[in-house]
């Protein structure tokens, strides 16, 4: 795809070796879900990555609210509805020194799925729009909507309007205000997120009262009642 136009749209009816961010394992079914890529050339400074992601998980979630869902949006990449995740996000740049050239948006969606589809580890876990509606979706007439709202964010991004796309992000957060735990390679620390910067990277207070701005990274969410570990303060995550 290196060679390809922007806007080239790569769709696989399955995949075998699916995957998302930190080498996770991506699940589909075929029929029963939409798994594609798009070559994006965006002309970003590397630091702004992040409003690639940012702005494909608001056209996914304005695709969702058109069958009249409510999905909530993980920072950086996931759609979930009713706490369950229903969507993934990767992009993946290449670059040249602190330009970025060529992005790969690649997309997962859950769509006509039963629980009997995912495998019993993510029965708990996943959902589809099938589950969350009780109706089965049309994958044509909800690829088409997908794309144009796609489009519609991805081109806003150009236009050097990507506040206008931070508005809506913020609105669907399931992020902004909670406590978390973060991954990144062998670090772990605990922190609450304060709010997402103007470039999409997020803004952290740690639980040793330092600010931080992750721009990568595993994000977990803990449950309101989640204590978290005495010895969870920055440093090496132990084997």
């Amino acid at each position: 795809m290196a060679g390809a136009e922007e806007g080239t749209v790569v769709i696989a009816e399955t995949q075998t070796k699916g995957r998302g961010r930190m080498g996770r394992r991506w699940v589909s079914s075929s029929t029963r879900s939409i798994t594609f890529s798009i070559v994006l050339r965006p002309k970003l400074h590397a630091d702004e990555m992040s409003e690639i992601t940012l702005s494909a998980a608001v056209g996914v979630a304005k695709t969702l609210e058109k069958w009249r869902l409510k999905p909530d949006i993980k920072w950086p990449n996931d759609l979930l509805i009713s706490g369950k995740k229903v969507c993934g996000i990767l992009t993946e740049m290449g670059h040249k020194k602190d330009k970025i050239g060529t992005v790969i948006l690649g997309v997962g969606i859950n769509l006509n799925q039963r629980p009997v589809d995912f495998p019993p580890e993510l029965r708990e876990k996943a959902t589809s729009l099938y589950l969350a509606s009780s109706k089965r979706i049309n994958r044509k007439r909800f690829f088409q909507e997908l794309l144009y709202q796609l489009e519609t964010s991805y081109e806003l991004v150009k236009e050097r309007r990507f506040s206008k796309v931070l508005g809506e992000w913020k609105k669907r957060s399931m992020t902004i205000g909670r406590q978390v735990k973060v991954t990144q390679g062998y670090r772990t620390f605990f922190a609450q997120v304060t709010d997402v910067d103007e470039k999409g990277a997020l803004l952290l207070r740690t639980d040793a009262g330092m600010m931080e701005r992750l721009t990568s990274g595993d994000v977990e969410l803990l449950k309101l009642n989640q204590a978290k570990p005495s010895v969870g303060r920055i440093g090496k995550a132990r084997s």
